[in-house]
C-alpha cells in the first residue's frame, strides 16, 4: 500500500479556522471537499522541487507542504495547511517549471542517495521521473483552480 499523498481544496475561512485551531478536521466531513491523489510521488516531488525531504523554502516549499509551523492535528504521518496567498504563490510557481526545467531538477541518483520515499535504487530513471511529472502538472491544476477558487489546500499523508 504505502504512504499516499493527499491534497484538499478547502474555503479560505475554513483554512483560517484549522489554522487558529478553532476548527478540527476530524470535524471535518473530507470527503465533501474537491482532492487530488499523487499516490506515493509526494516526497519525491517536493524533494526535486526544494533539495530536502521537508519544509522547503515558499514558494516550492507549498508545492508539497510540508511545513513545520503550518501544521495540522492529522493524521499519522502529517498535515498542512496553506492560506489562500500561499496558494496563489504556489499556483504561479509551478506554472513557471516547464518539462525541461522540472527535468534540471530531477536527479535518481540524488533521490537514492537520500532516501528519498518511494524511490529503490533499480528505479527506471525514465519511467520514475514520467510518473514525478505527470502527478506535478496535476498539482499545478489542482492548484490554479483552488487559487481562482478563492481556496487554501490541506496536504496531508494516509
Amino acid at each position: 500500500m504505502g504512504m499516499i499523498g493527499i491534497y484538499l481544496a478547502v474555503h479560505k475561512e475554513q483554512i483560517e479556522q484549522l489554522a487558529q485551531g478553532e476548527l478540527l478536521m476530524e470535524d471535518m466531513a473530507l470527503d465533501a471537499f474537491e482532492s487530488l491523489d499523487i499516490d506515493k510521488a509526494w516526497q519525491a516531488i517536493h524533494y526535486v522541487l526544494c533539495e530536502d525531504i521537508h519544509n522547503g523554502a515558499p514558494p516550492m516549499g507549498y508545492v508539497v507542504p510540508m511545513l513545520d509551523d503550518q501544521g495540522l492535528e492529522f493524521s499519522e504521518f502529517g498535515s498542512f495547511y496553506l492560506n489562500h496567498e500561499q496558494v496563489i504563490e504556489a499556483s504561479i510557481a509551478i506554472s513557471a517549471i516547464s518539462e525541461a526545467a522540472f527535468r534540471e531538477r530531477y536527479s535518481l541518483a540524488d533521490l537514492v542517495e537520500n532516501a528519498v520515499y518511494p524511490v529503490v535504487s533499480d528505479e527506471d530513471e525514465q519511467e520514475f521521473f514520467d510518473y514525478l511529472y505527470a502527478n506535478f502538472v496535476e498539482i499545478g491544476r489542482f492548484y490554479s483552480k483552488a487559487a481562482t477558487e478563492g481556496n487554501g489546500i490541506i496536504f496531508y499523508v494516509s
